[in-house]
């Protein structure tokens, strides 16, 4: 989770504007190229996610880190629009999509019993990632040049990858071989109660799962377009960067204690409950955020929206496994981590073309607070009687 903050948008965005200047890119330029590379990698990882169904996990984390590194070295030493194509798609594809379906799809599967505690654990490498990287880039975009970071963060992947995995992962065969046991008598016991487990297949025939997506992916459209354009959304405000980078590590930390909270809610209660409320935080900080220019409006709307976001890094994992089952949660998983991908590509351009026509941020910015009332309203009608 940590190292798929080099993928992620809110780091990605810190270069924006070296890399517009570099390759001669607008705002919707740039936005477009983001998009369509982030939508690409969307339609991969709904083949390439099944495969930790059956890939040893040690291999499937090795050729997602090689991925990674790849994909940093190819930004470091490109000149070409094209290149800048293909390293964010690789960006986007193993830094944001599969390195979180790994460590996500994994929780959800080896942890049964206090699954959401699992999750909401093991998803901290990501605040960690917000609350260290926005600070040390920023120092070292400043004194050394916007490669010379990448390139630090590929080292950083290379030498640390290898140890790690092996640590974490060592004896993993012991412990998925444990996993299957359990997996088998599960499915005899859903047998026995008549519980369905649902396949991928029979996720897409679900009318419901359509409605699920509409609300729970809108964190995910709204604060990728933020995070994208957060450089122009503070030179707007009137607001300095190191203000960005001490709100960003607030925003971190709000969202592990938020994380941690639920998971243990979400073992109490279960995670139906507790979708219902989830976005009222985020939408809250989107309506000061475009009502109000003060500095103070800048730590309440990533404070709130740091409260939604650690919601719903645990909530939505544990979500799918109660309301379809574990069996098939691999290919579950890549299914809505390319949903997620998706709407996260939308909104770089979608967002940069309203800049660049000139539609003001902060109405920008209503409209997604709009958005996350019709989506709170539509999961209080989903799930208000469970």
């Amino acid at each position: 989770m940590f190292f798929s903050s080099f993928g992620q948008t809110f780091f990605i965005s810190l270069f924006n504007n070296e890399i517009r200047e570099v390759f001669k890119l607008t705002h919707g330029q740039y936005g477009l190229i983001y998009s369509i590379a982030t939508f690409i990698s969307a339609s991969v990882i709904i083949w390439l996610g099944k495969f930790i169904d059956n890939i040893d996990l040690r291999n499937f984390v090795l050729i997602i880190s090689f991925g990674l590194v790849f994909g940093i070295a190819i930004l470091c030493s490109s000149n070409s629009v094209i290149f800048l194509c293909i390293a964010i798609f690789l960006l986007r594809l193993f830094g944001q999509g599969l390195m979180p379906h790994a460590a996500m799809t994994s929780m959800t599967r080896y942890y049964s019993y206090d699954r959401g505690k699992a999750i909401s654990i093991s998803s901290l490498g990501l605040p960690l990632g917000e609350i260290a990287l926005p600070t040390i880039s920023i120092f070292l975009i400043s004194a050394f040049g916007w490669k010379f970071t990448w390139v630090s963060a590929l080292i950083l992947i290379s030498i640390s990858i290898m140890p790690i995995r092996y640590i974490l992962l060592k004896n993993h065969e012991i412990r998925h071989h444990k996993w299957e046991k359990e997996n088998n008598f599960l499915q005899q016991e859903e047998k026995a109660k008549a519980i369905k487990s649902f396949t991928r297949t029979e996720v897409l025939l679900d009318k419901k799962f359509y409605l699920i997506i509409f609300s729970i992916l809108s964190p995910a459209y709204i604060m990728t377009g933020l995070f994208f354009h957060q450089i122009h959304l503070f030179e707007t405000k009137g607001w300095t960067l190191n203000l960005l980078a001490g709100a960003f590590a607030l925003y971190a930390i709000i969202t592990v204690s938020s994380s941690i909270i639920i998971g243990k809610l979400i073992d109490l209660y279960g995670s139906k409950k507790l979708v219902i409320i989830h976005l009222i935080p985020l939408g809250l900080g989107l309506l000061i955020l475009s009502q109000f220019t003060n500095s103070l409006a800048a730590i309440l709307y990533l404070s709130l929206a740091g409260i939604t976001v650690g919601m719903a890094n645990s909530l939505l994992s544990s979500l799918w496994a109660e309301i379809y089952g574990t069996i098939h949660i691999g290919s579950i998983k890549s299914l809505v981590t390319a949903c997620m991908v998706f709407v996260s590509a939308l909104s770089p351009f979608m967002f940069g073309w309203g800049i660049d026509f000139g539609i003001n941020i902060e109405n920008i910015i209503l409209i997604c607070a709009i958005y996350t009332v019709i989506s709170s309203l539509n999961l209080f009608l989903l799930f208000r009687k469970t």
